[in-house]
């Protein structure tokens, strides 16, 4: 019986995503966009909603949502990349994503924080 319940609870989490949403990307540091906005060779992927980058644009970003990664990828400059997202969530999917179409991500930021402050707590 004891072998049953985790065998359950990773089917459970396989058909609906969990792993891919809340189960954290590895290998993808936490860096603030700013501090990566005079480098050129990296770079700032917005994948948040337009409905939401819109009303708190990243300049110098190129604004890709997750959602239209599956048939707008190709469009992604090939160049390593920073990603930035709303949260977490967001920010696992992307880089999976990302990954899986053999984008190289160095790192990421969460626009819901303040960076500064977060940086400091590392």
């Amino acid at each position: 019986m004891s072998i049953g319940i985790p065998i359950a609870l990773l089917a459970l989490a396989g058909s609906n995503g969990f792993y891919k949403r809340y189960v954290t990307a590895k290998g993808v540091k936490h860096d603030c966009a700013d501090n990566l906005k005079e480098n050129g060779d990296i770079l700032l992927l917005d994948v948040r909603a337009y409905n939401i980058s819109y009303k708190d644009p990243v300049e110098g970003a190129f604004e890709l949502p997750v959602a239209y990664f599956i048939r707008s990828y190709d469009e992604i400059p090939d160049r390593p990349i920073h990603v930035i997202a709303s949260d977490e969530m967001e920010k696992n999917i992307a880089v999976r994503l990302l990954r899986k179409k053999g984008k190289n991500v160095i790192s990421y930021s969460l626009t819901e924080e303040n960076c500064g402050e977060r940086m400091l707590a590392y």
